[in-house]
């Protein structure tokens, strides 16, 4: 369900990409220090993305170094971690405890049943500092797993427990931010549901899993305009935030990176007619 707010690469410049990496290395490693090698598997893009928002948005101190580390044991390279890594590192842990009791309960996957089995003692440490949070992502990946196996399930119903998940997981402190990035994190949770859903469509036609597409009577291909909606409301609301750094990565994701594996899906889709 994660993975998709990434950056576009080729369109970032070299200090960009720098940046970014850092800052997504900095997130692998307080991971592995707070939570060890289960916690860092769960690494992802998108929370790399709510620690660059959060960091733009409240400016906290950083701390910058160079290290190496197993994943690149020849060459140094910089990490940045601030308050909001170990945040963005909590959240991780919290998704990916449940992402993977969710892969044993839909699909018997096993692997769901060890991964969840690994990261419960460090979800059981998130829960206790973060409860209001981990409260709302149960309830919503509960809500969302009883939707998916009702006879006429209702995908709108899916999405926005997607997006209330997200929403509370993006709305991290009591401010005057809060309403507006608990409607970023909903719009970007919206989206998320629906692109996971157009990206794995055939696997899931394979498997006999639910996917929402075919209750919409929407395709992949022509599920673009559907997936900028929500997108479109979560671009307007960060253009509306008072962000200045890091500004520039955060727009590369949101108007170029999250098409990455869509794109790269309808392509592998239309060789697939081509070649039929």
């Amino acid at each position: 369900m994660f993975g998709f707010i990434r950056p576009y690469e080729a369109d970032l410049t070299e200090e960009e990409k720098l940046r970014y990496r850092g800052l997504y290395c900095g997130l692998c490693r307080r991971l592995n220090d707070q939570y060890g090698l289960a916690g860092r598997i769960g690494l992802n893009y998108d929370m790399t993305f709510l620690i660059l928002l959060l960091s733009s948005l409240y400016e906290p101190k950083e701390t910058k170094t160079e290290v190496l580390c197993p994943p690149h044991p020849l060459k140094k390279h910089p990490e940045i971690i601030t308050e909001y890594t170990d945040y963005a590192a909590d959240m991780t842990v919290a998704l990916a405890y449940y992402k993977a009791l969710d892969d044993w309960a839909d699909e018997r996957k096993a692997a769901g049943k060890v991964y969840s089995g690994m990261l419960k003692k460090s979800y059981l440490s998130v829960q206790k500092k973060w409860a209001g949070v981990c409260s709302a992502i149960e309830q919503s990946l509960s809500a969302i797993h009883q939707i998916e196996k009702t006879e006429d399930a209702q995908p709108e119903q899916a999405a926005d427990y997607s997006g209330k998940m997200l929403g509370s997981v993006f709305a991290v402190k009591e401010d005057f931010f809060q309403p507006e990035m608990a409607r970023l994190g909903y719009f970007l949770g919206k989206f998320i549901y629906m692109m996971d859903a157009a990206v794995d469509y055939e696997q899931d036609k394979k498997k006999g899993c639910f996917n929402p597409l075919p209750q919409m009577n929407v395709t992949p291909e022509n599920a673009r305009e559907l997936l900028r909606q929500p997108l479109g409301q979560a671009a307007e609301i960060f253009e509306g935030l008072p962000l200045v750094q890091d500004v520039n990565i955060m727009r590369n994701i949101l108007y170029s990176g999250v098409w990455q594996q869509y794109n790269r899906q309808m392509q592998k889709r239309a060789g697939d007619s081509d070649g039929q």
